[in-house]
């Protein structure tokens, strides 16, 4: 089950908010967030290396937010995730998969790597996960962030191709166009 917590049709719009929540977390934190100590970061790059977005998992919950009820082929249950679609976060970055050719490169702290193209990132799928059933997922358990599916929701996401993009202990993401 998929559950998108954002503003109806009558709310404020979408882009303008994600952009307005962006920017006041990078005023906000002045120093680069990579700098802190002891809180697992996210960075997203674009193509020429140049940081783009950086953010923990407050400024991830100041995003709006996804659920997903769903099992996993690495799990052995039905968890609750929560985390950012990643269509939010990179409209957050000022990127719009929905303009034009590109693909994001996902890149895990192991240095394994699988890359989605825009066009098969929807207002539904794919998220960046940072907690499950409610608590933080430790780097043993596929955190701190995971690019997850709604699996149980459409045999579609039932693909080898989906799972090898499921990738955890994210790293960065890096955007090419």
């Amino acid at each position: 089950m998929i559950e998108d917590r954002t503003a109806g049709p009558r709310g404020p719009d979408r882009r303008s908010l994600l952009r307005a929540c962006a920017a006041c977390m990078l005023a906000a934190l002045g120093a680069p967030l990579a700098a802190q100590a002891g809180g697992a970061v996210v960075a997203l790059y674009d193509a020429q290396a140049t940081l783009r977005l950086e953010f923990d998992t407050a400024g991830l919950a100041a995003l709006p937010q996804t659920e997903y009820r769903t099992s996993t082929v690495w799990t052995e249950s039905v968890d609750l995730y929560t985390g950012v679609l990643l269509r939010d976060l990179l409209l957050a970055a000022g990127i719009d998969p929905g303009n034009g050719p590109g693909q994001v490169v996902i890149e895990a702290l192991d240095g394994y790597s699988a890359s989605i193209g825009f066009e098969e990132i929807t207002p539904a799928a794919p998220m960046l996960a940072y907690l499950r059933n409610g608590a933080r997922m430790p780097m043993r358990a596929q955190g701190p962030f995971w690019l997850l599916f709604p699996f149980d929701d459409d045999p579609a996401f039932q693909t080898e191709t989906t799972f090898a993009r499921s990738v955890w202990q994210i790293s960065h993401l890096r955007v090419e166009r």
